[in-house]
């Protein structure tokens, strides 16, 4: 079957016309400023929420690690004041003085002379070295050096020196105590 022919007048046709082309103006000014503008806020709102909600992913992944980072931040603290014991950032000569008196007298060794020297600086600490000059039996010595050796601040001798012995038991020795300080 075929179509029917619709017959318009010239009138008609000027108002279809019209009516197709308001139809189009409105459909495109319609897209123009609403269409287009309001899904671009959306799309803009959109990737904002995901922004954010990116965000708060990491920041909830980090909340659930603070417990753990705290336990290691307790445990880098302790290791933090345990090398810092070991090797101090200040000279501290009277921490060194108490410390070889007390394993001089601990041990039986009569320390004659102490005079520190002038410091050494190394790329991660400073040597501060100290000329003593003591005396005591031969294992007397030898366990003060031993002690000294095993202290918890970190000391180090160097250029011993012993003298004496024959029919005296006790010996006279002369070295450098090196203390080592933190350069930071």
């Amino acid at each position: 079957m075929a179509a029917p022919k619709l017959k318009l007048t010239p009138k008609q046709m000027q108002i279809a016309a019209g009516a197709a082309v308001l139809l189009g103006a409105g459909g495109f000014l319609y897209v123009k400023f609403f269409w287009l503008p309001i899904s671009e806020r959306i799309s803009t709102a959109k990737a904002g929420i995901e922004e954010v909600q990116g965000k708060i992913d990491k920041a909830n992944k980090q909340a659930a690690r603070l417990p753990q980072i705290q336990k290691e931040l307790v445990v880098l603290n302790q290791q933090a004041a345990d090398a810092e014991k070991r090797l101090p950032k200040s000279k501290d000569l009277p921490a060194v003085i108490d410390t070889l008196a007390a394993l001089a007298k601990k041990y039986k060794v009569n320390v004659t002379n102490f005079a520190p020297s002038g410091q050494t600086p190394k790329q991660f600490f400073i040597e501060v070295p100290y000329s003593i000059t003591a005396s005591g039996t031969f294992h007397d010595l030898g366990r003060f050096f031993a002690a000294v050796a095993l202290e918890e601040r970190i000391y180090n001798i160097r250029n011993v020196t012993f003298a004496g012995g024959g029919t005296d038991p006790k010996l006279s020795v002369s070295f450098t105590l090196i203390a080592y300080q933190y350069k930071g």
